[in-house]
């Protein structure tokens, strides 16, 4: 969520919806509740937040994210190999 954040932020996208099959990442970051194993995302999603001009953040259960999810890991995968190829 934080990459995708700092993404659309890059690419000035103001108004963003985002979803993620994380319960515990959309509690910390919708109502403040604190897990230590997420406090350096959270801090960087609300840090990031700030950019928007509409931002909300809901839960999809893992069935449902299956494919956004394998879509993610590839972007990642190749983002890597370009990072590793400059």
């Amino acid at each position: 969520m934080r990459s995708a954040l700092k993404c659309c932020k890059e690419r000035g996208i103001k108004t963003l919806h985002c979803l993620s099959d994380s319960a515990q990442l959309i509690k910390a970051v919708n109502n403040g509740e604190s897990y230590p194993e997420l406090y350096g995302i959270v801090s960087d999603v609300i840090a990031i937040s700030c950019f928007f001009d509409e931002l909300s953040f809901s839960w999809v259960s893992r069935e449902r994210n299956r494919e956004a999810d394998s879509l993610a890991k590839l972007c990642m995968v190749e983002a890597e190999a370009v990072m590793a190829g400059t």
